[in-house]
């Protein structure tokens, strides 16, 4: 096939790769600085190009992860491919190129979590080559996306109204916005952060896992919060990739409910993300319907008040390669189901 693959040591050919083309989904887990991050928290990455008759046509990163009874290696929002080549004829020419890696890592399977869309045909395409779903998710698979290429105008009036009054309050009432990545206030997001997931029910992001994100996106990074009467009621942080901004990070602590602060940070996070000339504004992870019963129901309720349009990926796609898979099947299956989790069906 003419294909042949080379390990990657250079961060700026490797984001050029991903900026210069023109990808249809692309976020801050495909760039160099995540891979960055990976090795700061103790993982092995591998970073690999592949190249056809010479030419640089797809960029795949590995992550080595090891778990006490299983070794897996998982791409994600990747592998990316230029468009005109076959996704599914690379991967399987990849298969049996990578199990040298496999072997020396002593994996048990191989996680795709890839940038395509969620159509029977993909499904079908990745089930010929001996995948089957995962038993559970790592990273966003069903996104909202708010397309920035809008006028400021625009995109306040596709706001629900009721939730412009909210926003349009809470500048009345002099709620302070303020956007500065400084330790105090990077503090005051990972304390704001972990008591939010406690009255939430949902797992925090560690302190360490926070401090390593900033150290390796500082220059991407954008910290958002609002204060009203000398408290801090609502924080986020966003994390800029090229034309890409995602909505990572949040908590809240609202005391007036009457305007509620949360709309108005979502809003200065939007505004900044356009000044900052990205086209797509990314509320990352959602719920793949309206069900009230999905885990993550509540926040995405107020993610799809900023209307635009969900973006679905396939679900994660496994390669079993040996027998211990099974198990971490078992294991994993046992925990998506005590949480609730389920995913959208190819269409």
């Amino acid at each position: 096939m003419n294909y042949n693959l080379s390990e990657v040591k250079d961060k700026n050919s490797w984001n050029n790769f991903l900026t210069e083309n023109n990808f249809e989904f692309i976020s801050f887990l495909s760039s160099w600085e995540w891979w960055k991050f990976q090795v700061l928290v103790w993982k092995k990455v591998i970073r690999l190009w592949i190249y056809h008759k010479g030419t640089l046509i797809w960029l795949l990163p590995l992550i080595v992860n090891k778990a006490k009874r299983w070794t897996y290696l998982f791409a994600a929002h990747s592998p990316m491919i230029l468009g005109n080549y076959s996704f599914f004829e690379v991967i399987n020419w990849l298969i049996e190129e990578i199990k040298e890696i496999w072997k020396i890592e002593w994996a048990d399977f191989i996680r795709f979590n890839s940038p395509v869309k969620n159509t029977k045909s993909n499904k079908s395409d990745f089930k010929k080559l001996g995948f089957i779903n995962a038993p559970m998710h790592e990273h966003a698979e069903d996104t909202h996306i708010l397309d920035l290429t809008k006028s400021e105008d625009e995109l306040f009036n596709n706001t629900k109204k009721g939730d412009r009054y909210y926003i349009n309050r809470a500048k009345k009432e002099w709620v302070e916005i303020v956007k500065w990545n400084k330790k105090e206030n990077i503090d005051k997001l990972k304390k704001m952060h972990k008591k939010h997931s406690e009255k939430v029910w949902y797992h925090a992001f560690s302190d360490d896992f926070i401090d390593n994100l900033y150290e390796c996106f500082w220059d991407n990074i954008t910290t958002i919060w609002t204060n009203y009467n000398w408290l801090t009621e609502s924080i986020l942080m966003t994390i800029k990739f090229w034309t890409s901004c995602v909505y990572y990070i949040a908590a809240s602590d609202i005391v007036n409910h009457k305007f509620s602060p949360n709309y108005l940070c979502q809003w200065e996070a939007i505004i900044d993300a356009k000044n900052k000339w990205c086209t797509t504004y990314n509320f990352w992870w959602v719920s793949p319907d309206n069900n009230p019963k999905h885990p993550i129901a509540w926040v995405t309720k107020f993610k799809r008040k900023f209307w635009w349009q969900d973006y679905n990926l396939l679900h994660a796609q496994d390669l079993p390669l040996t027998n211990k898979y099974w198990f971490n099947y078992l294991i994993e299956t046992i925990r998506r189901k005590k949480r609730w989790y389920y995913y959208k069906k190819p269409c």
